[in-house]
């Protein structure tokens, strides 16, 4: 009976996705079941590919537990990259947000502006949960502004 099982478990395996997953920095040591759902979802959300984190942290925001930290779709395991990018959840909240740094362009195409302007709404988000350090939003929002409004001066 144990060959049984040990074999059908065998044969289901390599149907389930490797969601293969690292905090680099060994942050999680205290990990809640908040944070390892969280660093699992994120990990099943980018199946394929080896997921690396840091900087894994926990606070209250408006009396809900949220986790922090930084997370790299590359490769690398070394700390020291700039692959890694800000992540944020809260709990009770089915997402998780994400923001890739980009540098605005000095022209934005019309029909860019509404995802520049989400990417925003990302950025204050996690800005919000502690995840970003305070002023980063209004950066990010000035740097905008400015490009924005030069493309109205010019039209």
């Amino acid at each position: 009976m144990k060959r049984a099982l040990f074999l059908c478990l065998g044969l289901l395996a390599p149907a389930l996705p490797a969601c293969a997953q690292t905090v680099v920095d060994g942050s999680d040591k205290a990990a809640t079941p908040f944070v390892k759902t969280t660093l699992k979802a994120l990990s099943h959300k980018y199946a394929g590919t080896p997921t690396h984190f840091r900087q894994i942290a926990t606070h209250k925001v408006d009396d809900k537990q949220s986790v922090c930290g930084q997370i790299s779709l590359e490769n690398s395991k070394s700390p020291d990259t700039s692959s890694y990018i800000p992540f944020g959840a809260t709990e009770g909240q089915d997402n998780i947000i994400i923001f890739e740094p980009r540098t605005i362009p000095a022209a934005l195409d019309f029909r860019e502006v509404n995802s520049w302007i989400n990417r925003g709404a990302d950025l204050e988000d996690l800005e919000e949960m502690g995840c970003v350090p305070e002023g980063s939003y209004r950066a990010y929002s000035d740097t905008l502004n400015k490009v924005l409004q030069k493309r109205k001066n010019s039209s």
